[in-house]
């Protein structure tokens, strides 16, 4: 059962800034010791912070309560189990309209936030046109030692297909109006569907130029390719969802984005050459890949069903 503890009210009146149009959800699932660290990065820079706590049990409700002199609003959402990361986003974004916000910033719990982050993704939203519903955030990746995007060139913001949920800055109105964040994707593949699903509404995604947050995707690990850089490492059951839900989007979307689809479906099938050939679990992380094929082709939406793919492991949050 969700359960909600109290907002936690600044001691004074914040100013009225653009910022203050931005609320920031960030989905908690067994986080590390440097959590509250990483959220005092991002709370001078929005008008409240919304943290959605999918660990079963003992949550991070001690990391936040430490924060409450920080000077901003932090909310806290317990749902005492995993309900997904799409799940955990919409409680987000019901409650920053709730509380009247425009802007929907979407964060991983690893994220380490950069000062002028906010600034910049509003600024580049005024400075991009025609305007965008989804601004993702440029990053430093830390395992492969490069950025994403390059940052040169003669505009503020590069158009993409897809960007990650982690630094998304997101018109919160809209996110609503196209269905929000699909639920029975549970993990994985969340952000590119719903990037997909904007832009076949007619609204446009984008990504800053300006690198914002360091960020890393998967865990470490993975295997290095010439070019390509390290392929992310994940456990069987991310697996399982990472072919599951690619196949279901490419089904729905291969007839507007022809390239997106063809591109991932490529990648789907490199990941499934590295995993039979070079990374660890290679047989469970196959077996798990195949069963999510199977799933997604008769569309099994929703929390993996299959036992024998659980057991103990704390990646399963974005």
């Amino acid at each position: 059962m969700k359960q909600e503890l109290q907002t936690f009210p600044s001691t004074a009146s914040p100013p009225e800034t653009a910022a203050e149009t931005v609320c920031a959800v960030v989905v908690a699932y067994f986080p590390d010791e440097g959590f509250a660290e990483r959220l005092q990065d991002i709370l001078p820079q929005v008008g409240e912070l919304v943290v959605v706590d999918n660990t079963p049990r003992q949550g991070c409700a001690p990391q936040l309560m430490v924060l409450r002199e920080g000077g901003r609003r932090i909310h806290l959402i317990e749902n005492r189990r995993n309900t997904g990361i799409a799940a955990a986003l919409n409680q987000g974004l019901d409650h920053a309209l709730q509380i009247g916000c425009k802007w929907l910033l979407t964060l991983d719990q690893d994220t380490r936030c950069y000062p002028d982050m906010v600034a910049t993704l509003l600024q580049v939203h005024e400075a991009c046109e025609p305007k965008a519903a989804v601004i993702g955030g440029n990053y430093f990746d830390s395992q492969n030692r490069m950025l994403m995007v390059p940052p040169g060139g003669e505009s503020a913001c590069l158009e993409q297909k897809t960007v990650i949920t982690s630094g998304s800055l997101v018109d919160a109105g809209v996110a609503r109006a196209v269905g929000g964040f699909r639920e029975d994707y549970f993990i994985d593949q969340v952000d590119h569907e719903f990037c997909l699903r904007m832009r076949a509404h007619g609204y446009r995604v984008v990504i800053s130029r300006k690198p914002v947050m360091d960020h890393s995707v998967g865990g470490s690990g993975g295997v290095r390719l010439p070019l390509l850089g390290i392929f992310p490492n994940h456990p069987p059951l991310r697996k399982y969802y990472i072919a599951r839900n690619t196949v279901v989007t490419v089904a729905k979307y291969w007839r507007q984005e022809p390239h997106w689809c063809l591109r991932r479906s490529m990648r789907l099938l490199l990941g499934l050459l590295l995993m039979s050939t070079l990374e660890k679990q290679r047989l469970a992380k196959v077996r798990a890949f195949a069963a999510g094929v199977m799933d997604g082709l008769n569309n099994r939406m929703g929390p993996c069903e299959r036992e024998w793919l659980y057991r103990p492991c704390h990646s399963l949050g974005g």
